[in-house]
């Protein structure tokens, strides 16, 4: 059995390569188009509109007091502690032990207001909850007493439908702890229907280079991990992977293949397999200039072509280029609510985002040159602000109509933007045309690279566009949006203040003009 799994290996590898060698990245690269190891101006994927570095202060009361639901809403829940640092993650994450463990009480009852403020909020408006995602940070690593208080706390409180969808996020050191099977028949009672747990790799000396292991771990520990959880009454399991580590003791395809095999044996419902993305105030990437070994473009490449051809190999459905289900019904509703700016999301605890009508407003957050001191920070002003204002609405981005278009082509393009909805919206919302003029043309060029099609009425990517999947999508971003990521970064450049201001000026022309039409024309 094992042998015909590495002959399934191979075979979507050799695949993978005459595929590779039919594709002229010079051609890609004219485009401005390549594989990068960079973020994505605040996120490793394009999963929010606008990115989360575009969003500036706010009146934070004032927008709360405007916020619309709709009747349903999904929700996520941040827990930032965590067993230990790795040094690839952005997250706002602290230590679960020693000085940050003890400010896990303090945290959750500042959850417990934020929580009560927005339930009042959502029971005055008829809307209910069909999902929550409690992500972190590691949920599961926090005290079992804690835990269950919150997620009782919250199930009790929210306006929540029948039968929602609930996901925790575990680790596999918190997955093996003593206590685990009593905290899972815990979160089963609470009716939780799905864990998801990053694995991230199953090479050893990767996770050590990340600083994952601990004393008495073993090569086996992630293994065991999964199948605890794929063994406890959990219905759906999702396992988190990222390719493109650092090289350390394996070559890339070394390393590729013992993961592929490991996912085999396991078969969990659901795997996230995630490119590399660094942030510039991560370990990883101030180590990289000379310390960090990270695979060319042709790897990376060659890499997501043999997850793609293996994981179908071997019974899974591509959802999206990152994403893999042994059924459809496996994809998680947060995931789908997440990357859309139609649907309300609803975001608690600290650097929590949320799009709700006006807009796309977020929780503290700090950014500056230290990840972990930045959480530190983040995490007082968070609980400070909700005790004086029961919520931590801090960061905000309107979601004007342009933004609207603009948002459904960032995000849309993964499963396919309707070619009539875009019609209608530039045919009757004269703000999308700066937007189109600037933004939208560049559609046409990527179809005639054939990394973009039209089927079936949508716009969607062709298989050659999808190993660009992010990078094309970020493409789409407004050059409002990227002039206020970069701002904030501290990264603008002549060339993206000039654009943006090319954009505001065409928008005003735009506004002028029509304000001396005959008013019949804007009637449908």
């Amino acid at each position: 059995m094992i042998v015909d799994t590495v002959k399934l290996v191979q075979e979507a590898s050799r695949l993978a390569k005459i595929e590779l060698e039919g594709i002229c990245l010079e051609e890609i690269h004219r485009l401005g188009i390549t594989k990068t190891h960079t973020d994505l101006l605040g996120s490793h994927t394009v999963v929010t509109y606008p990115p989360l570095d575009a969003l500036r202060e706010i009146n934070s009361d004032l927008l709360f007091s405007e916020i619309q639901f709709q009747n349903r809403v999904d929700a996520y829940m941040h827990i930032p502690f965590c067993e230990y640092p790795c040094k690839m993650c952005p997250y706002t994450t602290i230590g679960v032990r020693g000085k940050d463990g003890e400010k896990i009480p303090g945290y959750i009852d500042a959850l417990k207001t934020e929580i009560t403020t927005w339930a009042k909020k959502l029971n005055e408006q008829g809307a209910q909850v069909r999902s929550l995602y409690v992500g972190g940070g590691t949920p599961f690593a926090i005290p079992e007493e804690d835990l269950e208080d919150i997620l009782s706390f919250t199930k009790r409180t929210l306006p929540f439908i029948d039968l929602p969808e609930i996901c925790v996020e575990t680790s596999p050191r918190a997955t093996l702890q003593k206590e685990a099977k009593e905290k899972l028949q815990m979160l089963r009672k609470l009716s939780v229907t799905r864990m998801s747990i990053g694995i991230q790799s199953f090479d050893f000396e990767s996770l050590k280079d990340m600083a994952r292991t601990f004393p008495g771990h073993t090569s086996e520990d992630e293994e065991r991990a999964v199948r605890t959880l794929l063994n406890s009454d959990i219905p759906n399991v999702n396992m988190d992977m990222i390719q493109d580590l650092p090289i350390k003791s394996r070559e890339y395809l070394e390393r590729l293949q013992h993961d592929l095999l490991r996912v085999a044996q396991l078969k969990p419902q659901h795997v996230t397999w995630y490119n590399l993305r660094l942030r510039p105030e991560t370990t990883y990437a101030r180590q990289k200039e000379g310390r960090v070994k990270l695979v060319t473009e042709e790897e990376s490449l060659h890499t997501r072509l043999t997850i793609w051809n293996f994981m179908e190999s071997i019974g899974y459905v591509v959802l999206e280029g990152d994403r893999f289900a042994l059924a459809e019904s496996y994809e998680d509703q947060f995931r789908k609510t997440r990357g859309s700016v139609t649907t309300d999301l609803l975001g608690m605890g600290v650097s929590a985002y949320s799009h709700v009508q006006p807009g796309f407003f977020q929780n503290t957050r700090e950014i500056g040159s230290n990840v972990r001191a930045d959480s530190q920070k983040a995490i007082e002003k968070y609980m400070k602000q909700v005790r004086e204002k029961g919520h931590a609405i801090t960061y905000g981005f309107p979601l004007t109509r342009d933004e609207l278009l603009a948002g459904k082509f960032a995000l849309g393009l993964k499963k396919g933007v309707s070619h009539e909805e875009v019609h209608k919206a530039l045919t009757w919302m004269r703000e999308c045309g700066a937007y189109n003029n600037a933004i939208l043309h560049q559609s046409s060029e990527l179809i005639d690279a054939g990394l973009l099609e039209v089927r079936e009425g949508r716009i969607q990517f062709t298989r050659k566009g999808r190993l660009f999947e992010n990078e094309i999508c970020a493409r789409f971003y407004s050059p409002r949006v990227i002039h206020a990521a970069h701002e904030r970064r501290g990264t603008l450049t002549p060339e993206i203040t000039s654009r943006y201001e090319q954009y505001r000026g065409r928008q005003e022309l735009d506004q002028i003009a029509a304000e001396q039409r005959p008013q019949f024309m804007y009637l449908s």
